[in-house]
């Protein structure tokens, strides 16, 4: 039962709400972008937002980093030891468990996004049930460690997670464990979740689909809310101009490769990467490959043909101006909880190609904004690209509806507007449960 005792205030259907985000840092990968994006949304809105994050790396004033403690001298160095040596993750964290004791105003609603982080981790499923408790709360699930034994992107086909996992084939998985904990470590999250007071919401029906089919969530309600991207910095340019000023060839048939296809899996592998590099090969577009990310230099080298290589973009701008400069946008991606290439690509006013795999078909509409084949056909990806080569007039239709449509869709603005008619929602159920328990106690 919920005590009637509740540490947030009241607010009214339009009164700017305080709201304290949790995440495990304020810059990194497209989560991080995410994450940070609706802090930023949501101050813009009128709206109190700070975030809170297991490792800062912005200087935004409003991002505060989750400063660590110890209670008792010894506990953590014995947790760690428990850690290593049963393979059990992120044990004993005590100041996340405290993490009220941060807040230096009254909080209306917590919103927890990644709660895992490397081998050492910042944040502890423990102090869930304390915490929802105390406060109105959210969590969105952008990967599936939530519902696993360790790993935030299971191997291909493995389902272990739907049975309370153990007997792990693939310890080496993002984040690793050096034995396997994975059945502790997953009826741990359980027991967790079921003792938690939160709303669920998954960056794609996908990977809603998943949660309702873990035992992990079983009876939340769960709902889907798509990333946001900044609007701002994402839109379309001017392809002559941007290709002009980036110095890259006009009258050439360019596709761009970014995210797994040039950096493989979280798995280790680079399966993405090789359906690119045939996929581009038996296409018979003579096409000039702008391959965008960290391990650019390596694939631009097994690619072999015309093409350039362009180092990670920390600048959403200026990989904004990248997406501008292609005809297509090539996506290899074997799986993705969401799909941030494809849905970057489309806010520039670029068609996709690319595998229909999770929650890529919801990302891009095949035949109206890109074109999608099944995965691991090497041929029909190639016949993608073909097609479009050959048809200018459609790739650039096919760019017009999918910068309005994915602006609608994923813009900063209209996603937090969505997140706080959730939080209204479980403020309001919690006030009315509140309610009713005072008068029963009464």
């Amino acid at each position: 039962m919920i005590s009637p005792a509740l540490t947030f205030s009241g607010s009214l259907p339009d009164d700017p709400l305080r709201i304290a985000l949790v995440h495990t840092a304020d810059q990194g990968g497209g989560a991080e972008a995410s994450t940070l994006s609706l802090h930023l949304a949501l101050k813009s809105l009128g709206h109190q937002s700070r975030l809170y994050v297991g490792t800062k790396l912005t200087t935004h004033p409003d991002v505060v980093e989750i400063p660590r403690f110890r209670c008792i001298p010894g506990v953590l160095r014995g947790a760690h030891w428990m850690e290593r040596t049963f393979g059990w993750q992120y044990l004993y964290h005590p100041w996340f468990r405290k993490l009220d004791q941060l807040f230096d105003n009254e909080v209306d609603v917590i919103h927890f996004h990644s709660l895992w982080s490397g081998q050492l981790g910042y944040a502890d499923v423990g102090g869930l049930p304390g915490l929802t408790r105390r406060y109105p709360s959210l969590m969105t699930l952008r990967d599936l460690w939530m519902v696993t034994g360790h790993c935030a992107y299971p191997a291909l086909g493995c389902e272990r997670w739907k049975t309370g996992c153990g007997q792990c084939p693939s310890l080496g998985l993002a984040p690793s464990i050096p034995v396997d904990g994975t059945a502790f470590n997953w009826r741990r999250k359980q027991r967790a979740i079921r003792a938690s007071n939160l709303r669920v919401t998954t960056v794609s029906n996908w990977l809603g689909e998943i949660a309702r089919s873990s035992p992990i969530f079983h009876g939340k309600e769960i709902h889907t809310v798509y990333n946001g991207l900044d609007e701002t910095a994402f839109y379309p340019r001017s392809r002559s101009e941007v290709r002009q000023k980036l110095g890259l060839p006009q009258d050439t048939f360019i596709v761009m490769l970014a995210g797994q296809s040039v950096e493989g899996t979280s798995t280790g592998g680079d399966g993405a990467v090789e359906y690119a590099l045939k996929a581009l090969r038996a296409s018979d577009s003579n096409p000039f490959a702008m391959i965008v990310g960290k391990s650019a230099d390596s694939v631009l080298r097994r690619w072999g043909q015309s093409g350039i290589a362009i180092a990670f973009q920390k600048d959403p701008q200026k990989l904004a101006e990248y997406y501008c400069a292609a005809d297509v946008v090539l996506v290899a991606s074997l799986w993705e909880t969401f799909g941030r290439i494809p849905a970057e690509a489309q806010m520039c006013g670029v068609p996709v190609v690319g595998f229909a795999t999770g929650g890529i078909p919801e990302i891009v509409e095949s035949g109206t904004t890109g074109l999608l084949v099944p995965p691991h056909d090497a041929a029909r990806l190639a016949a993608a690209l073909r097609q479009l080569s050959a048809e200018p007039e459609r790739r650039l239709e096919m760019g017009r509806v999918g910068a309005v449509r994915a602006n609608e869709r994923f813009g900063t603005q209209s996603v937090a507007r969505n997140y706080v008619g959730h939080y209204r929602e479980v403020i309001a159920n919690r006030q009315s449960l509140s309610s009713v328990n005072a008068g029963h106690n009464q």
